[in-house]
């Protein structure tokens, strides 16, 4: 059994920073759509969801990269203990401050549910260093 759990934490890892750089290439990739050109001409400031889509690519890179190259346990336990940080505020903003029960409560709640699976994921993996 001790055996799967650090094959368990090599793939969660890794899924979990396939699932950061895509939603930071996808928030990229939103900024220059026709769509965002025309909202920014309109005064729409983007520069937020820049910030965040970066730093999603950056988090995204720290955990696929920790699990391939030996970074010092500290140093990578600093990155995923930030990583875990970034998302807790990221859900407090956007599910609470934000956009409580919105839609309507079950979207809310299913929204709600992924995002803790993400956040709970990355405790794990923050715990394991």
């Amino acid at each position: 059994m001790q055996t799967q759990k650090p094959i368990a934490i090599f793939l969660l890892r890794i899924s979990l920073g396939i699932f950061f750089l895509v939603l930071g290439i996808q928030g990229l990739s939103m900024h220059t759509s026709k769509t965002a050109e025309i909202l920014r001409w309109f005064g729409r400031n983007d520069t937020l969801n820049i910030v965040i889509s970066v730093v999603q690519i950056l988090a995204g890179a720290v955990l696929c990269i920790g699990v391939f190259l030996p970074i010092g346990s500290t140093v990578s336990w600093l990155l995923s203990l930030g990583i875990l940080i970034l998302w807790g505020i990221y859900m407090v903003m956007t599910l609470f401050l934000k956009d409580f029960l919105r839609p309507d409560t079950l979207s809310w709640l299913y929204k709600t549910s992924w995002s803790l699976i993400i956040f709970t994921s990355l405790w794990l993996v923050c715990s394991r260093e």
